[in-house]
């Protein structure tokens, strides 16, 4: 094995972080750890978000990027058992932007037979963090009607297929681009609403027969918060994952309570290590077997390979995609 590696840094800068390709040392794991040599990585929106917070200063310090992988184990770590030397793995980590990472056992998912490397590297952040959200968080029941905003996003696409899974119906998607409608509706919306146009709103109302939407599943923000407090059904719940369009919007505060409305907000950044290791393990208990049968797919728009990340972070601020980008070794 390698004394060095490449990996991928964040490094604080004067207007936010810039991602650097580094020599770094091969890590060692620790006692209760694996190694994984790592094949494939997922890319997401969160580190260019966190990234552009990232200002120079004096505590300010560059660390390793990525949060997802697909590899196999290279090596155990004392006291580790259940898992050998060769086993193809998933899950979420920092530091995934590397030939190795040092990971706990418990952030492992098997990867399905015959799944290849950049497909697994599309499931373990997107699905963990829309099943956290539609599943733990908003408590979907199979009959509730569910809405997925600016929903060709990775977390998008694999909370439409949930939605799908566990029986919600009607499943809605929105989106700005009339180009996306087709793959959408493959991936399970039965209806797809065009958030650019006016009347989206009462398009919402008359796709759940003027009921409204019990659980909004929302990416967007600001931009589309009064409306979709408008559209929730009552007792509706609406759970902030993304705010792609705008931290602060407006709504109508008498509705939620009238509605008796629930608006949740979710997020990583303030989990301890323990809360974020039970969100992949409720994941993995409740759904990795529909992953391992196909029942849940992952959606994988496009791969880069590993020292394009600059590229790859580009292409995703362009909107074009539809599902996950992945980085690829070489």
């Amino acid at each position: 094995m390698p004394q060095t590696m490449k990996a991928w840094f964040s490094v604080p800068g004067p207007e936010g972080a810039v991602f650097e390709l580094r020599e770094a040392a091969v890590p060692s794991p620790g006692p209760g750890q694996v190694l994984v040599a790592i094949r494939a990585a997922g890319v997401n929106r969160g580190e260019l978000i966190r990234g552009a917070q990232a200002r120079s200063g004096p505590s300010a310090q560059p660390t390793r990027a990525g949060g997802e992988f697909a590899g196999e184990i290279a090596a155990l770590g004392e006291g580790v058992t259940g898992w050998k030397p060769g086993d193809r793995v998933m899950g979420r980590t920092a530091g995934s932007y590397a030939a190795y990472v040092a990971a706990s056992p418990r952030v492992l998912m098997r990867i399905p037979d015959g799944m290849a490397w950049s497909e697994a590297a599309a499931i373990p952040n997107v699905y963990v963090t829309a099943h956290d959200a539609l599943v733990t968080n908003a408590a979907a029941a199979s009959g509730e009607s569910v809405m997925v905003t600016a929903a060709s996003s990775g977390v998008g696409t694999a909370a439409l297929q949930i939605a799908r899974y566990i029986g919600a119906t009607p499943v809605l998607a929105t989106t700005r681009s009339s180009t996306k409608g087709a793959a959408l509706r493959a991936l399970g919306a039965q209806e797809v609403i065009d958030t650019s146009d006016p009347g989206w709103v009462e398009a919402v109302r008359r796709a759940t027969g003027g009921r409204g939407v019990d659980v909004i599943i929302d990416h967007v923000g600001g931009p589309l918060l009064a409306g979709n407090i408008e559209v929730l059904a009552l007792k509706g719940r609406l759970v902030s994952v993304g705010r792609t369009g705008t931290w602060v919007g407006d709504c109508n505060l008498d509705e939620v309570a009238r509605k008796r409305l629930r608006i949740i907000g979710v997020t990583f950044r303030t989990r301890t290590p323990e809360e974020s290791l039970e969100c992949s393990e409720r994941f993995a208990r409740h759904l990795l077997p529909a992953v391992a049968k196909g029942d849940l797919k992952p959606v994988l728009d496009r791969t880069f390979p590993f020292d394009r990340l600059t590229d790859a972070h580009r292409y995703m601020l362009s909107d074009a995609q539809i599902g996950k980008i992945v980085l690829v070794a070489a």
